[in-house]
């Protein structure tokens, strides 16, 4: 009886103790971007999922890897931007979606906007216009989300 009440209460620690690890490594969501009435969790293997209120279910919508370094609503899509910490000098990647969607790669209406090595420091994102500011000052604007194009660095 007392060996099974100490299993017991081994147990019992064992559970206590993992417990905060597996809350530490639930999906977050990603705080004040949505995108066509849902919103984008990054879970911990750094893949992105977006979840459309009325359905409730997850769409995988990144699963390459690279830290995402920021996110803005734009048109009917998102703007997002990842960092590459993987080469000696760190690397990033801008995607505009307009369907929500394969937000780190250019496939199918996602077309890729920016690749470079100079951060992007500022995205201003308004109904009549689009504004991206980089580290070293360089703005690039246009009237609309879909028809910015900048250059590579």
């Amino acid at each position: 009886m007392n060996i099974q009440k100490g299993l017991l209460n081994l147990i019992t620690l064992i559970i206590i103790i993992l417990m905060p690890m597996k809350a530490l490594s639930a999906a977050k969501p990603i705080t004040g971007v949505s995108c066509q009435e849902g919103f984008y969790i990054l879970t911990p293997d750094k893949h992105i999922h977006w979840i459309r209120d009325q359905q409730k279910e997850r769409t995988l919508v990144y699963s390459e890897g690279d830290d995402i370094y920021a996110m803005a609503e734009c048109g009917t899509g998102v703007i997002t931007v990842f960092e590459n910490k993987q080469l000696q000098t760190p690397h990033y990647s801008a995607y505009y979606s307009p369907n929500c969607r394969n937000i780190g790669t250019e496939v199918g209406e996602t077309k890729s906007i920016y690749q470079g090595e100079v951060k992007i420091n500022h995205i201003q994102a308004t109904p009549k216009s689009l504004k991206i500011r980089l580290a070293n000052n360089a703005l690039f604007s246009s009237n609309s989300c879909t028809d910015l194009a900048m250059q590579s660095e």
